[in-house]
């Protein structure tokens, strides 16, 4: 029997920005022209936990074109003050260049800002970074167990002993690395004290509330610009380290600063899903009303 032709339910819609993708005239985070902008390039941390000991610049500041190296020693100290934004993940917030703790493998330890991309790459590997690297704890089951986002509700351990059907299954997932085509970027500049930044972000009002917080600005005097997200996946959901680093370079220049993240760093320099395991405990009586729900997860974070 031939199947029936489906009528198709409404009318077909052009995306609003079709036309400008497919023509090249979208224009992403990385691609909008700033007058007198800059270039940055992130130098990462090489160990997953520790101190940065000692910090040798002295080759990458004579580099030609290379203007500033900036890290810990040097940078200023912004205020950093509370965020209330709703999607504040839990955890630890990291300050760029506020002390020399290593937290995670990847992590911005210095920047180098100079005239063309090329002189900011080379200048990059030109700085060299002493460790006192400690063992970082990739265990996942030497996780805290009592965590104050941890919830409970009742008495879920005898609700399952009392069950007439448990059920008991522990999962694990892979980490997943988004990697979309668009690399994460950010271009920032100042004005006197009003920051605009153009970032590669899925969530607008997160990354300007961010960085309000990290230099203390009123909302008024913070701009963040994003016409077009070059695909993401959730790991634009967050203002990444890179974007503080590129707004702090940009008032140390006293330029507009551009940062683009090299594929490799795209794999540490924003977020992603970590591996996890799940253990899913649940009770019912026969027939299959649930009393009881357990679940714990251990996953993956910084060191």
């Amino acid at each position: 029997m031939s199947p029936q032709p489906q009528a198709a339910v409404g009318a077909p819609l052009s995306r609003v920005d079709g036309r400008l993708k497919v023509t090249g005239q979208a224009k992403y985070a990385a691609e909008h022209d700033v007058d007198g902008a800059v270039h940055a390039v992130i130098v990462d941390a090489s160990i997953g936990r520790g101190r940065v000991t000692s910090i040798d610049t002295g080759a990458a500041e004579e580099h030609p074109g290379v203007l500033r190296v900036i890290h810990h020693r040097n940078a200023p100290k912004p205020p950093y003050r509370g965020n209330s934004g709703s999607n504040n993940p839990p955890g630890r917030r990291l300050r760029v260049f506020q002390d020399d703790r290593v937290l995670f493998h990847g992590q911005p330890v210095a920047v180098v800002v100079a005239t063309t991309l090329e002189a900011a790459q080379h200048g990059a590997s030109l700085v060299k970074i002493g460790y006192d690297a400690e063992q970082p704890s990739t265990d996942l089951h030497g996780a805290e167990p009592d965590q104050p986002t941890n919830y409970a509700r009742g008495d879920a351990e005898a609700a399952l002993r009392d069950a007439a059907v448990r059920l008991d299954l522990t999962y694990q997932l892979a980490r997943n690395h988004h990697n979309p085509m668009e690399p994460h970027a950010t271009i920032a500049r100042w004005n006197g004290d009003k920051l605009t930044v153009w970032d590669k972000t899925q969530r607008v009002v997160g990354t300007h509330d961010e960085l309000a917080a990290v230099f203390d600005l009123p909302k008024a005097s913070a701009r963040v610009i994003n016409p077009f997200v070059g695909g993401a996946f959730g790991s634009g959901l967050r203002c990444w380290p890179h974007t503080v680093v590129a707004a702090v370079a940009a008032r140390e220049t006293g330029r507009p600063v551009k940062l683009v993240l090299s594929r490799r760093q795209m794999y540490f320099g924003t977020g992603f899903r970590p591996s996890y395991e799940y253990r899913l405990r649940l009770g019912s009586s026969r027939r299959g009303r649930l009393t009881a729900a357990v679940h714990e997860m251990d996953a993956e974070t910084s060191s």
